[in-house]
């Protein structure tokens, strides 16, 4: 079946998936969270950062070894390792433990796909885990759409996918005719030598049984994980790239990067056009499973940016692109339409368009003072002593 990819980028992975697991919570939603992130470190940190009770959560990770004590130990007492088959609850984590031939029934299950940058053990290789862990959830109504959340990787860009695969296969040649050479010894030189090597200084290659071996898995090993981490995860592009290469479809927009900026930081840069074209993207776009409430954000923009919810409702978006999201011609369009006394507006308009304790050239005045009477549709000619009125 196709799957659709909602794509989220994010600087704090940690920090979004936080904030989708308060929402589910604290609105009541009917959704289940089941969270693909192949670390139980970030796991923690959700659960810690999100103040997420044991009884919301189930933890799934590998219990294998010294394993179940270190995953544990993480974790803490209260919040004990699961199992696939244990019952769901409004928070579900999983490690690679169970991307694979593991099978989760959960009508209401959403599945949220985590890649942290920052880790490149949480990075999936998209031909294979990422299509394995997108079959997990057998029985929900949302199984056709995933959401992946990641951050790109701080990787140097210097060096290609082609070149870095040109250089490992080089590595891998050199190393195979060392151990070549060695291997050619005979038994008690071949002993003598390798006993007099603390350890091996060549790529891929390990001492077994008295002879040199080339680990040619090692090497491809190197380059998938140099594809994961400096290639498909270095950019957005060459990420949405991947992903529709193995035949995945991608939407981008289930988020706002604007109200990611708005709501984190209380001085926040961010220009009237671009907090103008995400209010009218969230009035005339659904949010993807309700996860969050497109009327929510755009009270928060309107509450802190009066004046877009105020263009928006009183121009309409032609207008205001018509008017090239210039604020000050906002404004001026706005007060026209307002029902009030004409020397009034005048008043106003002059308040936005003169500025303050500066000397201004007459030429100007009559210039500025004419466009007003203009707009307002007064048939009269601008003086500079206008302004005594």
């Amino acid at each position: 079946m196709e799957v659709k990819i909602r794509s989220r980028q994010t600087s704090k992975p940690a920090q979004y998936i936080v904030k989708e697991c308060r929402k589910v919570l604290d609105k009541g939603l009917p959704h289940n969270l089941h969270i693909f992130v192949n670390s139980v470190e970030f796991t923690a940190k959700v659960i810690d950062l999100a103040k997420l009770t044991p009884e919301q959560v189930k933890v799934v990770c590998s219990v294998s070894g010294d394993n179940e004590k270190k995953n544990q130990r993480k974790l803490g007492k209260d919040y004990p390792i699961g199992q696939p088959s244990d019952p769901v609850r409004k928070i579900n984590f999983y490690t690679s433990t169970c991307f694979e031939g593991c099978d989760i029934y959960d009508e209401n299950g959403v599945t949220f796909i985590v890649s942290d940058g920052n880790k490149s053990h949480t990075l999936l290789d998209i031909s294979t885990l990422f299509t394995q862990i997108c079959g997990r959830l057998r029985d929900s109504k949302y199984k056709g759409e995933i959401i992946h959340v990641y951050s790109t990787t701080k990787y140097s860009r210097d060096v290609t996918l082609d070149e870095f695969v040109a250089s490992t296969k080089k590595v891998l040649a050199e190393a195979v005719s060392y151990a070549d050479e060695i291997n050619k010894l005979s038994d008690t030189a071949r002993e003598k030598t390798l006993s007099k090597i603390k350890y091996i200084n060549e790529q891929y290659v390990r001492i077994e049984d008295n002879r040199l071996v080339v680990d040619k898995n090692l090497a491809n090993m190197d380059i998938v994980n140099f594809k994961i981490c400096r290639h498909i995860y270095r950019t957005y592009i060459n990420l949405t790239d991947e992903l529709k290469r193995n035949g995945y479809t991608i939407t981008r927009h289930t988020f706002s990067d604007i109200m990611e900026k708005i709501e984190n930081k209380t001085n926040a840069r961010v220009t009237f056009k671009d907090l103008f074209d995400e209010y009218h993207r969230l009035k005339t776009t659904k949010p993807f499973f309700s996860l969050e409430s497109h009327e929510d954000l755009c009270a928060q923009i309107a509450v802190k940016y009066p004046l877009v919810k105020q263009a928006y409702d009183e121009l309409g978006t032609d207008k205001v692109q018509a008017l090239k999201y210039h604020v000050g011609n906002i404004k001026r369009e706005l007060m026209k339409r307002q029902p009030a006394p004409t020397e009034y507006k005048i008043v106003k308009m002059i308040n936005t368009t003169f500025a303050k304790q500066m000397p201004i050239a007459k030429s100007k005045v009559k210039a500025e003072l004419q466009r007003i009477y203009d707009d307002l549709g007064i048939k009269q000619r601008a003086k500079a002593n206008d302004l005594n009125k």
